[in-house]
């Protein structure tokens, strides 16, 4: 119950998060484990349990040595495991040796594939053992989708070019066996990577006309991404522009937004999807829009984002990151920005409680800047 006011409710919830805290050193190891679990799921705003938690988990493995992360008695193997997986999403590497211990004897590793992605600075260790977990897969088979997708998109957050072989791999198996879901999350991941992934270039480039709904705009963001040729790739997402799956559409305008100017002969087909009957086409093109055309389309795109920012709390994080690209010209938006941040409640059931902190923090730089004096934005 407490996990689910602090994942609902906005406010200030250390002292709530501090009791829970209390319960991490308790007998009955069922209670330690949803304690931990509990701060595992609000970690955005968990850091004032992160020195209890390290010393949690330190205490843990000296009492029942380094292998507790698979220890034979349930409880206490998920105990541990709980309190490491809502340490290392606090970015904290003190997680770093039960991480190692789980991918290291394959005990339970999708809970440490999970959180994996929060410790950049553990690369180097990581990025090789997530590597040969890809690569055991086996990728003929349906149930191994889920833990494939996981490793990529644990790779992809880690950032290291040593992970891109592995990857390539996964995606040739993947097409091979036709599991589009793995193909399309490692394209992807990829692209996560730009350049540095322009030696799989032919293999995206050839996936960027697959008939798989999901496989085919993920090959031509990747394709942008690697090769960053407008030329090539403005063909394709015009195609997607006019498809009439929505998250086709939304797809095509991400990646037009990341063009900028040179994909300026998108812009009459982005108008267009200004009318469009689903939020979540509007926004992303007028989002699109704004970055294409700038100023000159700014009326139209400003229209769209506050009528979402009023009837569809969904797309706020979208609208307010907009919003901040405008800057000045967002001016308008300040009463509805102000209301977003005086509900005591975050968002929606859509909302998750780290989109809602982003969106808070956003707003608050956002309406600080446009509420600064003249003399103030312009060094004076």
């Amino acid at each position: 119950m407490s996990g689910e006011l602090i994942r609902t409710w906005r406010g200030d919830h250390t002292r709530l998060l501090m009791l829970i805290v209390d319960h991490l050193t308790t007998d009955d190891l069922v209670v330690a484990a949803e304690a931990a679990s509990v701060l595992e799921a609000c970690h955005p705003i968990a850091a004032p349990a992160r020195e209890a938690l390290a010393a949690h988990v330190d205490a843990q493995r000296a009492a029942h040595g380094p292998g507790v992360w698979a220890a034979p008695k349930d409880r206490l193997r998920k105990s541990h495991q709980a309190a490491v997986g809502a340490l290392a999403r606090l970015g904290d590497t003190r997680a770093l040796p039960s991480l190692l211990a789980a991918l290291d004897s394959d005990v339970d590793a999708w809970r440490a594939i999970q959180v994996a992605r929060h410790l950049p600075q553990a690369a180097d260790e990581l990025v090789p053992r997530l590597g040969d977990h890809l690569r055991r897969l086996d990728l003929a088979q349906e149930w191994t989708r889920m833990s494939a997708n996981a490793t990529l998109s644990a790779l992809a957050a880690l950032g290291n070019p040593a992970a891109i072989d592995a990857m390539v791999e996964a995606l040739g198996t993947a097409v091979r066996h036709e599991q589009h879901g793995v193909t399309a999350s490692a394209l992807k991941t990829l692209g996560e990577f730009g350049p540095a992934a322009a030696g799989a270039q032919e293999t995206i480039r050839k996936l960027t006309t697959h008939p798989d709904a999901h496989v085919r705009p993920a090959a031509v963001a990747a394709l942008w991404a690697v090769g960053a040729n407008p030329a090539e790739v403005m063909p394709l997402l015009l195609d997607l522009l006019d498809d009439p799956i929505t998250f086709r559409i939304r797809e095509a305008a991400d990646v037009l937004a990341e063009i900028g100017p040179p994909a300026s002969s998108a812009v009459p087909r982005l108008r267009d999807r200004l009318t469009h009957g689903y939020e979540w086409v509007r926004v992303p093109c007028a989002a699109a829009l704004w970055k294409i055309g700038g100023e000159a389309e700014a009326p139209a795109v400003l229209n769209i984002l506050l009528q979402a920012l009023t009837q569809h709390p969904a797309t706020a994080n979208t609208v307010v990151a907009c919003l901040d690209r405008m800057d000045a010209l967002a001016a308008p938006a300040l009463p509805l920005l102000r209301e977003q941040l005086d509900q005591p409640q975050r968002g929606n059931g859509f909302q998750t409680l780290e989109n809602d902190e982003e969106l808070q923090r956003l707003t608050r730089t956002l309406i600080a800047r446009l509420d600064a004096p003249a003399h103030e934005k312009s060094g004076g």
